[in-house]
């Protein structure tokens, strides 16, 4: 038996526990949209997972283990020279993958992302870096995917240059978002894939769309700088509108005071998450990349000394 080190994250879906105390037709729906989630996560891997005629660089591949609502995704530590670019794929990947599960069938994840030793065959999975993202998952408190600061300060570590520093920057702009704890989550809004301009000069940019582009560029050393794609705008428009109609409808749900005390307590902690959200949507909304104030949330004076504090920059 061999551990090697990997890539890990593991999430599960917010609400599954509470599904099945209310209901077997509420349950069986959300088993449903975890299942049609879980194969739609499939197929992303697979493509990802695709061998490509054109690439230049050996790929590692994808793994994932499910259980109930629990998701392992994992990906072994590829030593290639330009290993951060694989690493900020995987954490891409989760991102996606997130967001699909939110706007595809309205499931909120928490999770977290880290790196270690892993065992893993077909029948077991196991190791420090499992025991790590679990713990994770649980410090996580609010609907997010945890980048541990080992993941960062590896990001931080491999960029030896400007160029490479520039890339991976531009990369993680819409990325990775900071809450007031200095922790580092994914940004599964908006996490695309952006267009990357390396001008030889400035008044004539060359936009990159691909990572043998990039890699391309970087070999011949061309300077670079981050630009989003504007393509993206009007689906980044479209899905936090969503995100926008799903967490009112969510607030204004658990706004909605119970007698049991027991069930008061639990309403408020859901509603701290949902709150917790605004938040985070909030802030997407004024991002520098994005710009769309007129999709905020208002919420009720009660709520406003409940929000939280962001950091939308990548550090």
């Amino acid at each position: 038996m061999e551990f090697s080190e990997y890539y890990v994250a593991y999430f599960d879906v917010l609400g599954y526990k509470d599904a099945f105390k209310k209901s077997e037709e509420v349950s069986a729906k959300l088993v449903e949209s975890i299942e049609r989630s879980i194969g739609l996560m499939k197929q992303i891997v697979s493509i990802v997972n695709a061998p490509s005629d054109e690439s230049i660089v050996e790929k590692s591949e994808i793994e994932y283990k499910i259980f109930s609502d629990n998701i392992l995704i994992c990906c072994k530590e590829n030593k290639n020279i330009i290993s951060e670019y694989f690493l900020e794929s995987f954490l891409r990947l989760v991102a996606i993958i997130q967001r699909v599960f939110f706007t595809d069938f309205q499931l909120v994840v928490r999770g977290g992302i880290t790196k270690g030793p892993l065992y893993l065959t077909n029948d077991f999975v196991g190791g420090k870096a499992l025991i790590d993202a679990v713990e994770l998952e649980e410090s996580a408190v609010y609907p997010r995917i945890i980048v541990d600061s080992c993941i960062w300060s590896e990001l931080k570590s491999k960029i030896q240059s400007r160029v490479l520093k520039n890339i991976v920057d531009a990369f993680c702009q819409d990325l990775l978002v900071k809450y007031a704890d200095d922790k580092f989550f994914l940004n599964y809004i908006v996490a695309y894939d952006p267009s990357i301009c390396f001008p030889k000069d400035v008044s004539q940019p060359e936009k990159i769309e691909s990572f043998e582009e990039i890699l391309k560029a970087y070999v011949e050393g061309h300077l670079c700088k981050p630009v989003y794609n504007p393509k993206c705008l009007k689906e980044v428009f479209v899905i936090l509108q969503k995100h926008k109609d799903f967490v009112e409808e969510k607030i204004n749900e658990f706004s909605q005071s119970s007698y049991d005390e027991n069930e008061e307590a639990k309403r408020l902690k859901i509603l701290k998450k949902y709150l917790w959200l605004v938040s985070f949507h909030n802030k997407i909304c004024d991002h520098v990349l994005y710009k769309m104030p007129q999709l905020k949330i208002s919420l009720k004076s009660e709520f406003n000394e409940q929000t939280l504090a962001f950091d939308v920059s990548v550090g």
